[in-house]
């Protein structure tokens, strides 16, 4: 079993509890550990405070959207992998998230072990600091 040192940390900020307490549920069946925010500014907190190695960030939310969560996370980390959830989300706010450097997109309508296996493939990626740099 790996020590807790070794544990990928995971943090979900998405306002609609009951589908961000399922994922943490599966999730940290799998091994991850796991937090959760329920709006942008929690969220951010918690990534200046413990910061995660993975972030699962919502577009749609109210007050503070995806975006302009993400816009104030690259202000101080720009390194982070942060992969966008959407119910639905336009070309124009994908490719708005993309100039901030997101690492993939993940459907809310997909399954659970999609967003497992995002995880690792966003850590094993050896073009992540590419992706993040927006190069």
């Amino acid at each position: 079993m790996d020590s807790p040192k070794d544990i990928t940390k995971i943090l979900l900020i998405d306002d609609e509890s009951d589908y961000s307490d399922t994922m943490a549920f599966y999730l940290k069946a799998k091994g991850y550990m796991v937090r959760t925010a329920s709006n942008g500014r929690d969220g951010i907190d918690i990534i200046k405070n413990t910061p995660p190695d993975v972030v699962f960030l919502d577009f749609m939310m109210p007050e503070m959207d995806g975006v302009e969560t993400l816009k104030k996370i690259r202000e101080f980390n720009k390194r982070i992998p942060i992969i966008m959830v959407t119910s639905y989300a336009s070309d124009e706010k994908v490719q708005h998230a993309r100039e901030f450097g997101i690492s993939a997109i993940f459907p809310k309508a997909d399954d659970f072990s999609t967003a497992a296996k995002l995880i690792q493939q966003v850590l094993e990626s050896p073009g992540l600091k590419r992706i993040i740099e927006g190069k």
